[in-house]
């Protein structure tokens, strides 16, 4: 991969470092392909790449990624229903991850957990995945930066290919992989496809890039298994997807270390509750119409000052994000990336930290909605470092 560098690249790469200088938390460093990868996602367009890094860096910042494989534990849900397993290494040394995409109770997923804690849960296996990376680089003494995934669409339905909700959170998630991980996907296997695959790939596809759709192939019920067998050693390789590979009492389907997929039991789904934030005092009312946003702003004297906020929706789900100017003169920058947030199960809380003064304003945007304007119920509140010290005592 940087063996093989134009003139150009290499000084597009140097510059990109010295464009970010200071910018760039320590752990992230460490990844010697990192300016590469990013600039390589943009045409080794500078500004392009820029751009693309510096979100990237305010979403790592505000889902604490660089402590995520200390300081996360995730919730048991997801743990035992989302099928997203490492299978071992291809026969080049990348990690390979096998998912029962078709058997997956995504409705009951969404109906237990939120949408960010999901993306904090693949964020948390894809670090997993960077680790393993580096111990592989090591070991076998050559670069290794990429991921490969198998998606298995066996037992794929019109109603999981077609559920909106569904579809929308997973653009979702597809979006925050492609901004997030550029150059991280090595390959992905699409296998047991139908006709139900193609509605749903009609959707999905709109939002890949054209060199990540590239490296998706495509499978009916035959002739993948040959393909993964010259991809993938059969000794690594389960029983089930054609290799050799069991579980030591001879099963196949090596349920030891691959989750096939099973409906989410209701004992996880949100309890609903009466909505209640609209009744306590103090509380703001704000009405955000279709096709607009309303902005709150806060005017932070101190670093180290925390913004804490609270709010929910009457019905449906707003867009909310936080965004950071030094001054009036200065440029608007994102500090938590803008996302829709559903609290139709309870209010959304939320807490961050200013390192710098200035002015911080908060989001709630609707301008996705073409039919529907939002109610929302919020409060927010500044914390100085003093009173945070008094509320630890």
């Amino acid at each position: 991969m940087l063996e093989n560098l134009t003139p150009e690249e290499t000084e597009a790469i140097k510059e990109l470092e010295q464009r970010m200088k200071g910018d760039v938390p320590s752990k992230m460093l460490e990844d010697v392909s990192l300016f590469y990868r990013f600039l390589k996602a943009r045409d080794f367009n500078l500004k392009d790449a820029e751009l693309m890094m510096r979100k990237h860096i305010q979403w790592y910042k505000a889902n604490g990624i660089e402590d995520i494989l200390v300081n996360y534990q995730p919730p048991e849900v997801l743990v035992k229903y989302v099928p997203n397993d490492f299978v071992g290494f291809d026969k080049e040394g990348c990690p390979v991850r096998y998912c029962a995409i078709g058997n997956t109770d995504y409705k009951g997923i969404f109906k237990a957990v939120k949408f960010t804690e999901l993306t904090k849960y693949v964020s948390l296996t894809i670090e997993h995945d960077l680790e393993r990376l580096k111990s592989q680089s090591k070991k076998l003494g050559k670069l290794l930066t990429q991921i490969v995934y198998i998606y298995d669409f066996d037992q794929m339905t019109l109603a999981k290919a077609t559920n909106k909700s569904t579809l929308e959170l997973l653009l979702q998630g597809l979006k925050l992989y492609q901004d997030n991980c550029p150059e991280r996907l090595k390959a992905v296997y699409i296998i047991n496809a139908s006709l139900y695959f193609t509605i749903f790939f009609s959707v999905i596809k709109t939002i890949l890039a054209r060199d990540l759709i590239r490296k998706i192939r495509v499978f009916g019920t035959e002739g993948w298994k040959e393909k993964l067998l010259e991809e993938i050693d059969e000794d690594v390789l389960p029983a089930f997807l054609g290799g050799t590979r069991t579980d030591p009492d001879g099963n196949p389907l090596c349920n030891t270390f691959i989750n096939h997929g099973y409906p989410v039991p209701e004992k996880y789904f949100f309890k609903s509750s009466e909505k209640s934030l609209s009744q306590v005092p103090g509380i703001k009312k704000l009405m955000v119409t279709r096709f607009s946003s309303v902005d709150m702003t806060f005017d932070v004297g101190e670093p180290g000052t925390v913004i804490e906020w609270e709010f929910e929706t009457k019905s449906r789900d707003i867009g909310f994000g936080l965004f950071y100017q030094e001054s009036t003169k200065e440029e608007i920058a994102e500090v938590i990336p803008k996302q829709r947030i559903d609290t139709s199960m309870e209010p959304e809380l939320g807490m961050f930290k200013c390192d710098k003064v200035g002015r911080y304003i908060m989001v709630f945007d609707n301008s996705y909605s073409w039919l529907h304007p939002k109610e929302i119920y919020c409060r927010a509140t500044l914390v100085n470092p003093k009173d945070q010290e008094t509320r630890s005592a």
